[in-house]
Protein backbone atom coordinates (compact mmCIF):
# COMPACT_ATOMS: atom_id res chain seq x y z
CA UNK A 1 0.00 0.00 0.00
CA UNK A 2 2.57 2.41 -0.84
CA UNK A 3 0.35 4.75 -3.02
CA UNK A 4 -2.94 6.39 -2.17
CA UNK A 5 -6.26 5.26 -2.85
CA UNK A 6 -7.59 9.01 -3.63
CA UNK A 7 -10.07 7.32 -6.18
CA UNK A 8 -11.73 5.39 -3.36
CA UNK A 9 -11.53 6.92 0.20
CA UNK A 10 -8.02 8.93 0.41
CA UNK A 11 -7.72 7.30 3.83
CA UNK A 12 -4.63 5.04 3.12
CA UNK A 13 -1.20 6.10 1.95
CA UNK A 14 0.91 2.84 3.37
CA UNK A 15 1.01 0.17 6.39
CA UNK A 16 1.63 2.95 8.99
CA UNK A 17 -2.29 4.28 7.92
CA UNK A 18 -4.19 1.13 9.16
CA UNK A 19 -5.70 1.09 12.07
CA UNK A 20 -4.40 0.52 15.20
CA UNK A 21 -5.43 -2.14 17.80
CA UNK A 22 -4.11 -5.00 15.77
CA UNK A 23 -3.19 -7.95 17.73
CA UNK A 24 -1.63 -11.72 17.70
CA UNK A 25 -4.53 -14.04 18.29
CA UNK A 26 -5.61 -17.52 17.14
CA UNK A 27 -6.58 -17.85 13.44
CA UNK A 28 -10.16 -18.28 13.31
CA UNK A 29 -11.11 -21.78 10.92
CA UNK A 30 -13.69 -20.38 8.44
CA UNK A 31 -13.42 -22.71 5.87
CA UNK A 32 -15.82 -22.54 2.96
CA UNK A 33 -18.25 -21.17 4.42
CA UNK A 34 -19.88 -17.50 4.54
CA UNK A 35 -19.40 -15.45 7.53
CA UNK A 36 -22.05 -12.47 8.27
CA UNK A 37 -20.74 -9.65 10.31
CA UNK A 38 -23.51 -9.42 12.96
CA UNK A 39 -20.65 -8.46 15.74
CA UNK A 40 -17.07 -7.59 16.05
CA UNK A 41 -15.70 -11.17 15.57
CA UNK A 42 -14.52 -10.22 12.00
CA UNK A 43 -13.74 -6.79 13.30
CA UNK A 44 -10.31 -6.60 15.09
CA UNK A 45 -9.60 -2.92 14.57
CA UNK A 46 -11.59 -0.24 12.23
CA UNK A 47 -11.65 3.34 11.44
CA UNK A 48 -14.64 5.13 9.35
CA UNK A 49 -16.68 2.34 10.04
CA UNK A 50 -19.61 1.00 12.72
CA UNK A 51 -22.03 -2.12 12.55
CA UNK A 52 -25.75 -1.26 11.32
CA UNK A 53 -28.94 -2.81 11.81
CA UNK A 54 -30.78 -3.11 8.57
CA UNK A 55 -34.71 -3.08 9.24
CA UNK A 56 -37.08 -5.63 7.13
CA UNK A 57 -39.15 -3.77 4.38
CA UNK A 58 -42.29 -4.35 4.69
CA UNK A 59 -44.47 -5.74 2.04
CA UNK A 60 -48.08 -5.52 3.81
CA UNK A 61 -50.40 -8.14 4.69
CA UNK A 62 -51.18 -11.21 2.96
CA UNK A 63 -53.57 -12.73 4.94
CA UNK A 64 -56.78 -11.43 6.95
CA UNK A 65 -59.16 -12.81 8.86
CA UNK A 66 -61.89 -13.71 6.44
CA UNK A 67 -62.96 -17.30 6.87
CA UNK A 68 -66.06 -18.51 9.01
CA UNK A 69 -63.35 -19.90 11.77
CA UNK A 70 -61.25 -17.13 11.70
CA UNK A 71 -61.94 -14.27 14.15
CA UNK A 72 -58.91 -13.23 14.96
CA UNK A 73 -54.52 -14.45 13.91
CA UNK A 74 -51.47 -13.14 14.28
CA UNK A 75 -50.39 -13.77 17.83
CA UNK A 76 -48.76 -17.21 16.80
CA UNK A 77 -47.29 -18.32 13.39
CA UNK A 78 -44.61 -20.51 11.38
CA UNK A 79 -43.28 -20.36 8.12
CA UNK A 80 -41.31 -23.58 6.44
CA UNK A 81 -40.21 -24.33 3.12
CA UNK A 82 -41.38 -27.74 2.05
CA UNK A 83 -40.67 -29.70 -0.98
CA UNK A 84 -40.63 -26.44 -3.11
CA UNK A 85 -43.36 -25.05 -1.22
CA UNK A 86 -43.75 -22.30 1.68
CA UNK A 87 -45.88 -23.22 4.66
CA UNK A 88 -47.78 -21.15 6.87
CA UNK A 89 -49.11 -22.58 10.17
CA UNK A 90 -50.39 -19.78 11.94
CA UNK A 91 -53.00 -19.64 15.35
CA UNK A 92 -56.14 -18.70 14.64
CA UNK A 93 -59.48 -17.72 17.23
CA UNK A 94 -63.08 -19.05 16.46
CA UNK A 95 -65.69 -17.10 17.13
CA UNK A 96 -66.51 -19.71 20.04
CA UNK A 97 -63.63 -18.33 21.55
CA UNK A 98 -62.00 -21.79 20.46
CA UNK A 99 -58.35 -21.81 19.07
CA UNK A 100 -57.23 -23.47 15.99
CA UNK A 101 -54.07 -24.44 14.15
CA UNK A 102 -54.45 -22.65 10.27
CA UNK A 103 -51.99 -24.14 7.30
CA UNK A 104 -51.54 -21.71 4.16
CA UNK A 105 -49.56 -22.29 1.06
CA UNK A 106 -47.59 -20.52 -1.12
CA UNK A 107 -45.12 -20.84 -4.02
CA UNK A 108 -43.96 -17.30 -3.93
CA UNK A 109 -43.94 -15.87 -0.40
CA UNK A 110 -46.41 -13.19 -1.16
CA UNK A 111 -49.43 -14.99 -2.72
CA UNK A 112 -51.15 -17.39 -0.25
CA UNK A 113 -54.14 -19.96 -0.84
CA UNK A 114 -56.47 -21.50 2.00
CA UNK A 115 -56.43 -25.13 1.08
CA UNK A 116 -59.66 -27.48 2.01
CA UNK A 117 -58.44 -30.16 4.08
CA UNK A 118 -61.25 -31.69 5.23
CA UNK A 119 -59.43 -32.94 8.26
CA UNK A 120 -61.05 -31.17 11.12
CA UNK A 121 -64.32 -30.59 11.67
CA UNK A 122 -64.96 -26.95 12.63
CA UNK A 123 -68.71 -25.30 12.95
CA UNK A 124 -70.24 -29.07 11.55
CA UNK A 125 -67.98 -29.08 7.99
CA UNK A 126 -64.57 -29.95 7.80
CA UNK A 127 -64.07 -27.68 4.37
CA UNK A 128 -61.41 -25.63 6.17
CA UNK A 129 -57.38 -25.64 6.27
CA UNK A 130 -57.90 -26.25 10.23
CA UNK A 131 -54.96 -29.23 10.61
CA UNK A 132 -55.77 -29.26 14.72
CA UNK A 133 -58.79 -27.92 16.69
CA UNK A 134 -58.57 -26.04 20.57
CA UNK A 135 -54.80 -25.66 20.87
CA UNK A 136 -53.06 -22.82 22.22
CA UNK A 137 -49.80 -21.02 21.60
CA UNK A 138 -48.76 -23.29 19.03
CA UNK A 139 -45.39 -23.76 16.71
CA UNK A 140 -44.62 -25.97 13.93
CA UNK A 141 -40.99 -26.99 12.93
CA UNK A 142 -39.18 -29.68 10.22
CA UNK A 143 -37.04 -31.70 11.81
CA UNK A 144 -34.08 -32.82 9.82
CA UNK A 145 -33.40 -35.58 13.00
CA UNK A 146 -36.49 -37.00 13.29
CA UNK A 147 -38.03 -40.10 11.87
CA UNK A 148 -40.04 -39.58 8.95
CA UNK A 149 -43.80 -40.31 10.15
CA UNK A 150 -42.19 -37.88 12.41
CA UNK A 151 -40.74 -35.18 10.71
CA UNK A 152 -43.38 -32.46 11.45
CA UNK A 153 -43.80 -31.11 15.47
CA UNK A 154 -45.91 -29.25 16.82
CA UNK A 155 -45.33 -27.47 20.12
CA UNK A 156 -48.49 -26.50 21.96
CA UNK A 157 -49.53 -25.17 25.00
CA UNK A 158 -52.31 -27.89 26.78
CA UNK A 159 -55.01 -28.14 29.13
CA UNK A 160 -54.10 -24.73 30.21
CA UNK A 161 -54.43 -23.65 33.70
CA UNK A 162 -55.11 -27.28 34.48
CA UNK A 163 -52.06 -28.33 37.33
CA UNK A 164 -52.57 -31.49 36.54
CA UNK A 165 -52.54 -32.42 33.03
CA UNK A 166 -51.29 -28.72 31.65
CA UNK A 167 -48.46 -27.55 30.23
CA UNK A 168 -46.44 -28.35 26.96
CA UNK A 169 -46.68 -31.23 24.72
CA UNK A 170 -45.32 -31.98 21.41
CA UNK A 171 -47.58 -33.26 18.51
CA UNK A 172 -45.61 -35.01 15.59
CA UNK A 173 -46.70 -35.69 12.12
CA UNK A 174 -45.29 -37.24 8.89
CA UNK A 175 -47.21 -34.98 6.41
CA UNK A 176 -47.60 -31.45 8.57
CA UNK A 177 -51.37 -31.81 7.88
CA UNK A 178 -52.51 -35.43 9.95
CA UNK A 179 -51.44 -35.03 13.04
CA UNK A 180 -50.78 -37.50 16.19
CA UNK A 181 -51.31 -36.52 20.03
CA UNK A 182 -47.50 -35.90 21.17
CA UNK A 183 -46.46 -36.56 25.07
CA UNK A 184 -46.19 -34.00 27.37
CA UNK A 185 -42.86 -32.47 27.75
CA UNK A 186 -43.05 -29.51 30.08
CA UNK A 187 -45.28 -29.53 33.33
CA UNK A 188 -44.94 -25.72 33.44
CA UNK A 189 -46.62 -23.11 31.58
CA UNK A 190 -44.79 -20.30 29.86
CA UNK A 191 -47.87 -18.73 28.10
CA UNK A 192 -46.30 -17.79 24.69
CA UNK A 193 -45.58 -18.65 21.31
CA UNK A 194 -43.41 -21.70 22.56
CA UNK A 195 -40.93 -22.98 20.18
CA UNK A 196 -38.59 -25.49 19.63
CA UNK A 197 -35.54 -26.67 16.79
CA UNK A 198 -33.45 -29.09 15.89
CA UNK A 199 -29.82 -26.70 16.52
CA UNK A 200 -27.38 -28.23 13.76
CA UNK A 201 -24.52 -26.31 15.72
CA UNK A 202 -24.98 -27.87 18.72
CA UNK A 203 -26.66 -31.50 17.27
CA UNK A 204 -29.42 -30.92 20.01
CA UNK A 205 -33.34 -29.66 20.46
CA UNK A 206 -33.11 -26.15 21.92
CA UNK A 207 -36.45 -25.04 22.92
CA UNK A 208 -36.36 -21.29 23.53
CA UNK A 209 -39.57 -20.39 25.86
CA UNK A 210 -41.12 -17.48 28.40
CA UNK A 211 -39.68 -16.59 31.87
CA UNK A 212 -40.69 -14.50 34.46
CA UNK A 213 -37.13 -12.64 35.78
CA UNK A 214 -39.26 -10.97 37.51
CA UNK A 215 -40.38 -9.32 34.40
CA UNK A 216 -40.49 -11.67 31.28
CA UNK A 217 -37.73 -13.29 29.71
CA UNK A 218 -36.25 -15.76 27.00
CA UNK A 219 -34.97 -18.75 28.62
CA UNK A 220 -33.24 -22.24 26.79
CA UNK A 221 -33.58 -25.88 27.28
CA UNK A 222 -31.49 -28.33 25.73
CA UNK A 223 -32.77 -32.03 25.21
CA UNK A 224 -31.46 -34.81 23.05
CA UNK A 225 -34.76 -36.48 22.92
CA UNK A 226 -37.66 -33.77 21.88
CA UNK A 227 -40.26 -36.03 22.77
CA UNK A 228 -39.64 -37.04 26.41
CA UNK A 229 -39.61 -34.75 29.42
CA UNK A 230 -37.27 -31.52 28.86
CA UNK A 231 -35.24 -31.13 31.34
CA UNK A 232 -35.11 -27.98 34.35
CA UNK A 233 -34.27 -27.58 37.57
CA UNK A 234 -37.42 -27.38 39.62
CA UNK A 235 -37.84 -25.04 42.30
CA UNK A 236 -40.18 -27.02 44.24
CA UNK A 237 -42.26 -24.76 46.97
CA UNK A 238 -40.46 -21.52 45.08
CA UNK A 239 -42.64 -22.07 41.79
CA UNK A 240 -44.26 -19.06 40.53
CA UNK A 241 -47.73 -19.32 40.64
CA UNK A 242 -48.79 -16.25 38.29
CA UNK A 243 -52.18 -17.69 37.75
CA UNK A 244 -52.66 -18.68 41.65
CA UNK A 245 -51.95 -21.73 43.37
CA UNK A 246 -54.77 -23.91 42.19
CA UNK A 247 -53.43 -23.04 38.64
CA UNK A 248 -50.11 -24.43 36.40
CA UNK A 249 -47.22 -22.00 37.39
CA UNK A 250 -45.00 -20.44 35.26
CA UNK A 251 -41.13 -20.98 34.50
CA UNK A 252 -38.84 -18.13 36.41
CA UNK A 253 -35.62 -19.89 37.09
CA UNK A 254 -36.10 -23.37 36.16
CA UNK A 255 -33.32 -23.01 32.96
CA UNK A 256 -31.04 -20.03 31.85
CA UNK A 257 -31.84 -16.71 30.31
CA UNK A 258 -31.21 -16.63 26.58
CA UNK A 259 -32.41 -12.91 26.59
CA UNK A 260 -33.60 -10.21 28.48
CA UNK A 261 -34.40 -6.79 29.24
CA UNK A 262 -31.57 -5.20 30.53
CA UNK A 263 -30.77 -1.27 32.61
CA UNK A 264 -30.62 0.19 29.01
CA UNK A 265 -34.22 -0.72 29.25
CA UNK A 266 -37.22 1.17 30.37
CA UNK A 267 -38.46 0.03 33.90
CA UNK A 268 -41.95 -0.68 32.23
CA UNK A 269 -40.85 -3.07 29.81
CA UNK A 270 -39.99 -6.56 28.81
CA UNK A 271 -40.01 -9.11 26.24
CA UNK A 272 -42.52 -11.13 24.47
CA UNK A 273 -41.94 -14.34 21.52
CA UNK A 274 -38.30 -15.46 20.99
CA UNK A 275 -39.18 -16.45 17.21
CA UNK A 276 -35.17 -17.46 17.30
CA UNK A 277 -33.51 -18.90 14.43
CA UNK A 278 -30.70 -20.80 13.35
CA UNK A 279 -29.94 -19.28 10.12
CA UNK A 280 -28.88 -21.38 7.67
CA UNK A 281 -27.19 -19.95 4.84
CA UNK A 282 -23.92 -19.05 7.00
CA UNK A 283 -21.56 -21.03 10.18
CA UNK A 284 -22.29 -20.09 13.11
CA UNK A 285 -25.15 -17.34 13.25
CA UNK A 286 -28.74 -17.07 15.06
CA UNK A 287 -31.22 -14.22 14.87
CA UNK A 288 -33.99 -13.73 17.55
CA UNK A 289 -36.68 -11.50 16.55
CA UNK A 290 -38.16 -10.65 20.65
CA UNK A 291 -41.17 -8.06 20.96
CA UNK A 292 -40.45 -5.00 23.75
CA UNK A 293 -43.80 -4.83 25.56
CA UNK A 294 -43.74 -1.28 26.71
CA UNK A 295 -46.24 -1.41 29.86
CA UNK A 296 -48.59 1.79 29.89
CA UNK A 297 -50.67 3.06 32.85
CA UNK A 298 -53.50 1.00 34.10
CA UNK A 299 -55.44 -0.49 32.50
CA UNK A 300 -52.84 -3.14 33.52
CA UNK A 301 -51.41 -5.85 31.31
CA UNK A 302 -51.63 -2.83 28.20
CA UNK A 303 -49.53 -1.08 26.03
CA UNK A 304 -47.15 -1.59 22.51
CA UNK A 305 -45.42 -3.79 20.76
CA UNK A 306 -43.10 -3.84 18.46
CA UNK A 307 -40.29 -5.93 16.88
CA UNK A 308 -36.50 -5.85 17.66
CA UNK A 309 -33.19 -8.24 16.71
CA UNK A 310 -31.12 -9.90 18.76
CA UNK A 311 -27.51 -11.85 17.25
CA UNK A 312 -25.63 -14.76 18.68
CA UNK A 313 -23.05 -17.13 17.68
CA UNK A 314 -23.93 -19.68 19.58
CA UNK A 315 -27.55 -19.85 20.44
CA UNK A 316 -27.01 -19.46 24.09
CA UNK A 317 -26.73 -16.00 24.88
CA UNK A 318 -28.08 -13.00 22.23
CA UNK A 319 -27.57 -9.41 22.43
CA UNK A 320 -29.09 -6.72 20.37
CA UNK A 321 -26.74 -4.87 17.97
CA UNK A 322 -29.17 -1.76 18.16
CA UNK A 323 -32.13 -0.87 19.92
CA UNK A 324 -34.14 0.84 16.81
CA UNK A 325 -36.95 -1.80 15.89
CA UNK A 326 -36.48 -4.11 12.88
CA UNK A 327 -40.23 -4.24 12.57
CA UNK A 328 -41.93 -0.61 13.02
CA UNK A 329 -45.33 0.16 14.51
CA UNK A 330 -47.34 1.13 11.70
CA UNK A 331 -49.67 4.65 11.06
CA UNK A 332 -52.70 4.76 13.17
CA UNK A 333 -55.10 3.73 9.77
CA UNK A 334 -52.49 0.54 9.36
CA UNK A 335 -53.32 -3.01 10.60
CA UNK A 336 -49.86 -3.31 12.65
CA UNK A 337 -50.63 -0.21 14.41
CA UNK A 338 -50.08 -1.17 17.60
CA UNK A 339 -48.77 -4.77 18.09
CA UNK A 340 -46.18 -6.74 16.21
CA UNK A 341 -45.56 -10.53 16.84
CA UNK A 342 -42.77 -12.12 14.32
CA UNK A 343 -43.55 -15.69 13.31
CA UNK A 344 -40.65 -18.13 13.71
CA UNK A 345 -38.79 -19.13 10.68
CA UNK A 346 -37.82 -17.49 7.42
CA UNK A 347 -37.37 -18.75 3.72
CA UNK A 348 -35.92 -17.68 0.67
CA UNK A 349 -36.44 -16.96 -2.94
CA UNK A 350 -33.15 -16.18 -5.11
CA UNK A 351 -31.39 -13.28 -3.25
CA UNK A 352 -34.60 -12.30 -1.05
CA UNK A 353 -35.72 -13.56 2.54
CA UNK A 354 -39.41 -13.73 3.44
CA UNK A 355 -40.11 -12.90 7.21
CA UNK A 356 -43.83 -12.39 8.31
CA UNK A 357 -45.06 -11.27 11.40
CA UNK A 358 -48.43 -11.05 13.55
CA UNK A 359 -49.80 -7.24 13.28
CA UNK A 360 -52.31 -5.92 15.18
CA UNK A 361 -54.76 -2.38 15.10
CA UNK A 362 -55.24 -3.05 18.64
CA UNK A 363 -53.15 -2.92 21.52
CA UNK A 364 -52.29 -5.63 24.75
CA UNK A 365 -54.80 -4.84 26.93
CA UNK A 366 -57.97 -4.67 24.18
CA UNK A 367 -57.38 -8.23 23.28
CA UNK A 368 -59.56 -9.44 25.30
CA UNK A 369 -62.63 -6.48 24.94
CA UNK A 370 -62.57 -7.12 20.81
CA UNK A 371 -63.02 -10.66 21.55
CA UNK A 372 -65.69 -10.31 23.87
CA UNK A 373 -67.43 -7.64 21.27
CA UNK A 374 -66.56 -10.77 18.48
CA UNK A 375 -64.64 -8.41 16.06
CA UNK A 376 -62.04 -9.41 13.84
CA UNK A 377 -58.82 -8.28 14.04
CA UNK A 378 -55.01 -9.05 13.67
CA UNK A 379 -53.14 -10.12 10.44
CA UNK A 380 -50.33 -11.69 9.02
CA UNK A 381 -47.94 -9.45 7.14
CA UNK A 382 -45.08 -10.06 5.39
CA UNK A 383 -41.36 -8.50 5.35
CA UNK A 384 -38.62 -8.54 2.81
CA UNK A 385 -34.88 -8.68 3.75
CA UNK A 386 -31.68 -8.94 1.58
CA UNK A 387 -29.76 -12.13 2.01
CA UNK A 388 -27.91 -12.01 4.96
CA UNK A 389 -28.96 -8.73 5.12
CA UNK A 390 -29.50 -7.95 8.56
CA UNK A 391 -26.29 -6.64 10.26
CA UNK A 392 -23.61 -4.55 8.26
CA UNK A 393 -20.35 -3.18 8.17
CA UNK A 394 -21.12 0.45 7.03
CA UNK A 395 -18.65 3.55 5.78
CA UNK A 396 -19.88 6.55 5.37
CA UNK A 397 -19.07 8.61 2.09
CA UNK A 398 -16.06 10.07 4.52
CA UNK A 399 -14.88 6.01 4.13
CA UNK A 400 -13.78 3.70 6.72
CA UNK A 401 -11.41 0.56 6.75
CA UNK A 402 -11.24 -2.19 8.98
CA UNK A 403 -9.36 -5.36 9.64
CA UNK A 404 -10.20 -8.76 10.45
CA UNK A 405 -8.42 -11.09 12.79
CA UNK A 406 -6.58 -13.92 11.03
CA UNK A 407 -8.70 -16.43 9.42
CA UNK A 408 -8.11 -19.59 7.65
CA UNK A 409 -9.57 -20.54 4.87
CA UNK A 410 -10.49 -23.06 1.85
CA UNK A 411 -11.21 -22.44 -1.65
CA UNK A 412 -9.75 -20.31 -4.61
CA UNK A 413 -11.16 -16.69 -4.76
CA UNK A 414 -13.21 -14.28 -2.05
CA UNK A 415 -17.37 -13.68 -2.49
CA UNK A 416 -18.25 -10.37 -1.06
CA UNK A 417 -21.78 -9.56 -0.09
CA UNK A 418 -21.74 -6.04 -0.59
CA UNK A 419 -23.93 -3.21 -1.73
CA UNK A 420 -22.15 0.01 -3.06
CA UNK A 421 -23.21 3.45 -3.66
CA UNK A 422 -23.10 5.12 -7.17
CA UNK A 423 -20.50 7.38 -5.24
CA UNK A 424 -19.06 4.38 -3.00
CA UNK A 425 -16.56 1.70 -3.17
CA UNK A 426 -14.79 -0.81 -1.77
CA UNK A 427 -10.97 -2.78 -2.19
CA UNK A 428 -9.77 -5.54 -0.43
CA UNK A 429 -6.45 -6.59 1.03
CA UNK A 430 -4.59 -9.63 2.02
CA UNK A 431 -2.11 -8.88 4.99
CA UNK A 432 -0.56 -11.55 6.84
CA UNK A 433 -1.07 -12.54 10.01
CA UNK A 434 0.92 -9.65 11.62
CA UNK A 435 -1.10 -7.13 9.86
CA UNK A 436 1.73 -6.92 7.00
CA UNK A 437 0.36 -6.21 3.54
CA UNK A 438 1.03 -9.31 1.09
CA UNK A 439 2.70 -7.67 -2.29
CA UNK A 440 0.19 -8.16 -5.24
CA UNK A 441 -2.81 -8.45 -2.65
CA UNK A 442 -3.13 -5.03 -1.29
CA UNK A 443 -5.79 -2.36 -1.18
CA UNK A 444 -4.09 -0.72 -4.35
CA UNK A 445 -3.38 -4.04 -6.40
CA UNK A 446 -7.54 -4.68 -5.98
CA UNK A 447 -9.84 -3.75 -8.95
CA UNK A 448 -12.44 -1.23 -7.37
CA UNK A 449 -15.78 -3.38 -6.56
CA UNK A 450 -18.91 -0.90 -7.12
CA UNK A 451 -22.79 -1.22 -7.24
CA UNK A 452 -24.80 -3.69 -5.18
CA UNK A 453 -23.87 -7.34 -5.85
CA UNK A 454 -24.84 -10.26 -3.49
CA UNK A 455 -22.34 -12.49 -4.52
CA UNK A 456 -19.35 -9.93 -5.89
CA UNK A 457 -16.01 -11.53 -6.98
CA UNK A 458 -13.29 -9.80 -5.42
CA UNK A 459 -10.01 -9.72 -8.61
CA UNK A 460 -6.69 -7.81 -7.68
CA UNK A 461 -5.23 -6.95 -11.46
CA UNK A 462 -7.97 -8.98 -12.89
CA UNK A 463 -7.08 -12.13 -11.03
CA UNK A 464 -9.42 -13.84 -8.33
CA UNK A 465 -7.08 -16.31 -7.07
CA UNK A 466 -5.81 -16.72 -3.49
CA UNK A 467 -5.89 -20.32 -3.51
CA UNK A 468 -2.01 -19.80 -2.88
CA UNK A 469 -3.37 -18.84 0.56
CA UNK A 470 -5.60 -21.16 1.55
CA UNK A 471 -4.97 -23.23 4.61
CA UNK A 472 -2.85 -20.43 6.18
CA UNK A 473 -3.61 -17.07 8.70
CA UNK A 474 -4.42 -14.02 6.56
CA UNK A 475 -5.99 -10.80 7.62
CA UNK A 476 -8.57 -8.90 5.45
CA UNK A 477 -7.92 -5.25 5.02
CA UNK A 478 -11.41 -3.40 3.51
CA UNK A 479 -11.31 0.06 2.31
CA UNK A 480 -14.74 1.35 1.64
CA UNK A 481 -16.55 4.29 1.34
CA UNK A 482 -20.35 4.75 0.98
CA UNK A 483 -21.25 0.96 1.45
CA UNK A 484 -22.55 -1.64 3.37
CA UNK A 485 -20.81 -5.08 4.02
CA UNK A 486 -22.18 -8.13 4.76
CA UNK A 487 -20.84 -11.22 4.65
CA UNK A 488 -17.88 -12.68 2.90
CA UNK A 489 -16.87 -16.17 1.30
CA UNK A 490 -14.30 -18.63 0.41
CA UNK A 491 -15.29 -20.39 -2.82
CA UNK A 492 -13.87 -22.87 -5.16
CA UNK A 493 -13.77 -21.58 -8.77
CA UNK A 494 -16.35 -21.91 -10.50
Amino acid sequence: MSSPNRDLTGIVTGPQDLPTGMRPCEALEVGSQRQLFIDDRFVQCCRGVRLQMNPAVKLGPVLRPEAPWEMSMGFCASVIEYEGEFRLYYRCENFDDTANVCLALSEDGLRWERPTLRVCDVGGSSDNNVVMTDVHETVVFLDPHGRPEERFKMVAMHKWPDPVEGGIVCHTSADGIHWNQGPRVLDIAPDTANQAAWDRQRGKYVAYLRKWDPLRKIGRIETDDILQPWPYESLGEDAYFVWGRDKIPVPTREFPTAFGYDELDPVESDHYNPAAVEYPFAQSVYFMFPSPYMHHPPPPNDGLLDIQLAVSRDGVEFHRPERRPYVSLGMPDEVDSQRLYMAVGLVRRGNWLYQYYGGYEISHGKGAETRRAKKRFGSICALRQRIDGFVSVDADFTGGIFVTPPVKFEGERLVLNIDCSALGGCRVGLLDAGGRPIPGFTPDDCDVIYANNPSRTVTWAGSPDVSGFAGKPVRLCFVMRSAKLYAFEFVARR
